[in-house]
C-alpha cells in the first residue's frame, strides 16, 4: 500500500514499520529470524502492478541483505545495495566480489564495513558508493530495507551507527 501510494503520487515517500524483518529470506528458506522478505515481495509486486522498470533496493542493516541479493542476482532491472558488517551474518555472503551474474552483472553491490564503523564510515560509504551507484542506475523507485541493527546499541552487531546516521542517510537518499 505504501509503494502504491508513492507511485500514484499520493505521498512523496513512505515508511513501513513491519515485523518480522525479512532481508535474510531466500526463495527456498527462512533465515535469521526472517520468514517473509518484505522488500523483495514489494519490488516484485509493484513491478507487476505498475510495469515499473528500474528499481533499487538499498539495505543498510548490520547484516548482509542476502535475500535480495539472491532474488535479483541476475536481474538487469534491479539494483541491490547492501551496507553491512563484513562477514557478520550470514558469514558466507556479502563480499565485494559478489556483483551479480549474466544480465544482472554489476547490479549487486556489497559495501562491507569493518567492526567499529560508525557515523563517519557509514556516510562516507553512502556518499562514495551508494549514491553514485543509484545516480548511475536511475531507478524509478527506491525501496529501503531499513534495519537498525547497525546501531551502537545493538547487542549482536559491532558497528556504531546512531539515529543521526540513519537520518542523514535517509536525507541523502531522498
Amino acid at each position: 500500500a505504501a509503494g502504491r501510494a508513492v507511485i500514484e503520487g499520493k505521498v512523496a515517500n513512505a515508511y513501513v514499520l513491519n515485523r518480522p524483518p525479512g532481508h535474510h529470506v531466500e526463495a527456498d528458506k527462512g533465515r535469521g529470524f526472517c520468514m517473509l522478505n518484505n522488500g523483495v515481495v514489494a519490488v516484485k509486486r509493484l513491478r507487476e502492478l505498475f510495469g515499473l522498470g528500474r528499481i533499487a533496493l538499498v539495505d543498510w542493516d548490520v547484516h548482509h541483505g542476502n535475500g535480495a541479493q539472491k532474488a535479483f542476482y541476475d536481474d538487469p532491472l534491479t539494483l541491490t545495495l547492501s551496507m553491512h558488517q563484513i562477514q557478520f551474518y550470514p558469514p558466507d555472503s556479502g563480499f565485494v566480489e559478489e556483483n551479480g551474474a549474466g544480465p544482472g552483472l554489476g547490479l549487486n553491490l556489497n559495501v562491507p564495513l569493518p567492526p567499529g564503523a560508525g557515523h563517519g564510515a557509514y556516510l562516507h560509504a553512502f556518499d562514495r558508493v551508494v549514491l553514485p551507484a543509484l545516480q548511475r542506475f536511475g531507478p524509478e523507485l527506491i525501496v529501503v530495507a531499513c534495519g537498525y541493527a547497525g546501531s551502537a546499541l545493538e547487542a549482536l552487531g559491532r558497528t556504531m551507527a546512531y539515529s543521526e546516521t540513519y537520518r542523514a542517510m535517509t536525507q541523502r537518499l531522498k
